[in-house]
Formats: C-alpha cells, structure tokens, sequence
C-alpha cells in the first residue's frame, strides 16, 4: 500500500471538516433550544433509521460483503456541507440542516467507531481483523471535531477574515474530495467495472428509500413541509468523504491504496445528485 496516500486521506477530511466549520457559528447550534421538535425528529431520523434501512436493503438485494459494509459505513456517518447546500437550493430549513450536520458531526466520534466494529466484524468476518474503538475514536475526533470546532472558533474570532475566505476554502475542500473519489475509484476500477451495475443500483434504491422515509415520517408527525423536507434531506446526503476517510484508516493492512469496501461512497457521491436534483426540484415549491 502507498504509505502516503494512505495518510493523505485523513488530513483531506480534515481540511474539508475545517471548511465546514467556517460555515458554521454557535448561532447556529442555539437553534437547537428554539425549534427542538424538528431537530428531535431529524436526529433520529439520521441516527437510527438511517442505517435501518441501509440494513434492510442489505438484506433484501445481498450485496458482496465488502459492498455490505461500505454501504453500512456510509449510513454510519453524519451530513456534510453538501447536504447544507442543496438544502440552500431545496428552499428548506438552513438552521437546522447546519445544526443536525454540526450535531451529528459531533456525536459520531462515539457512534461511528462503536457501530463501524459491529459491521465490520459482521460483514468481513474475523479475515477482517479487528477495530481498536480507542484509537478509532481519538482518529475521528482529531480529523472531524477539532477541525469543525477549530472552524467554528475562527469564524467567530475572525468573521471578517472568514467572510473574505470561505468560498476560497470550500473550493479547495471540493477539489480535494473529487482526489479522494478518483483514488478509490481508481484503486478499485477493475472491481467497479464488473460490479458498478449492482453498487448503482443499490444506491439508487436506498436514495429513494431514504428520500421517502425522511420526508414522511416528519410529515405524518406533524412538521411544516420546510423543516420536513430538509429533515429528507439530511436523512439522504451523507459526508461520503469521511466514509473514504475512514476506508483508508481501516484499510492499512491492504494492498491497494484503498479497499473494495470504498466503492459504494465513491459511487454515490456521484450517484446521490442524480437522486437529490429530482427531489429538489419537486419539493423546492413546498413552503408553508
């Protein structure tokens, strides 16, 4: 395996999860205490039956085990500043797509490592290996949470400076996630020429379920179309790179730059906006 690109991968996410943070201000979390019914909602939504129904549709269409845990390891992790974005297109609820991405960014340096042992070992079998949670937990916290914290305490310190900067950094961090897309691909292209029918399908079919389900349940309990249709979109777009990232933190006993397991988050943040763009479109005229 390439040393370097092996380490280049966590130090690409948390440059990414840096320029999250600058979007982001302690305003925002504070919207928590003044709208908690959505963000109650949308938080379970994104905890718990996020990676249900990632689950269900494993068992229902049998993916190749690598495949299987990649898509669970995606499930596992929060939203990202895509998700905030095209909520910004979807006409939804702003604050609380960014305090839902800042909260869950937050709680997964305990959910993920706990939840990605169980898969893995699931999956992958004891040929797998086994997950240090100690180690894995302190590695989500330096490349997710102290970069979002350190992002936030910039834009508060220096909102100027940020102002002036942000879409310098988003752009950068954008860039830097199509690097971590194109070396899983690449790693992975002869895996992906045989099987990218099922991987696509799969995604497909779990965007759409994952569409649904985040927008209905809101729905049927009783939010605005707003907050219930930025609630299915949080439940939907899911920060594919830290998935990468985390491939890579894994896959140091592999001989390829990045594992099989990788496949299903480079595939979807391709994917997914074939999905998104149809759901925003639709529902973008729902406002009340």
């Amino acid at each position: 395996m390439d040393t370097l690109s092996v380490a280049l991968l966590p130090l690409i996410l948390a440059f990414i999860m840096f320029a999250l943070g600058l979007s982001m201000q302690i305003a925002d979390i504070k919207y928590i205490a003044k709208e908690p019914k959505p963000f109650i909602i949308g938080f379970i939504a994104q905890l718990v039956l996020l990676p249900v129904i990632t689950l269900i549709l494993i068992l229902l269409l049998k993916p190749a085990p690598e495949f299987a845990f990649g898509f669970m390891l995606l499930s596992f992790c929060p939203g990202g500043v895509t998700s905030n974005m095209l909520c910004t297109l979807l006409k939804g609820n702003l604050p609380l797509s960014v305090a839902l991405t800042s909260v869950m960014s937050l709680v997964s340096i305990l959910t993920v490592p706990v939840l990605t042992a169980w898969a893995y070992g699931h999956f992958l079998g004891t040929e797998g290996g086994s997950i240090n949670l100690v180690s894995m937990g302190i590695k989500m916290f330096l490349i997710t949470a102290l970069p979002v914290g350190l992002g936030i305490f910039m834009h508060e310190k220096k909102p100027e400076f940020t102002r002036a900067h942000r879409d310098k950094f988003m752009k950068v961090a954008f860039a830097l996630f199509v690097i971590l897309v194109a070396v899983a691909i690449f790693s992975n292209r002869e895996v992906l020429f045989n099987e990218s029918g099922q991987i696509t399908v799969m995604i497909v079919t779990l965007l759409v379920a994952l569409f649904i389900v985040g927008l209905g349940i809101p729905k049927l309990l009783g939010l605005s179309w707003r907050d219930a249709k930025t609630i299915g979109m949080e439940v939907g777009i899911q920060n594919s790179s830290m998935a990468l990232a985390l491939s890579g933190i894994l896959a140091v006993s592999s001989d390829s730059v990045l594992p099989a397991f990788t496949l299903p988050a480079a595939v979807y943040s391709v994917v997914m906006y074939l999905v998104a763009v149809p759901y925003i479109w639709v529902f973008r005229k729902f406002n009340d």
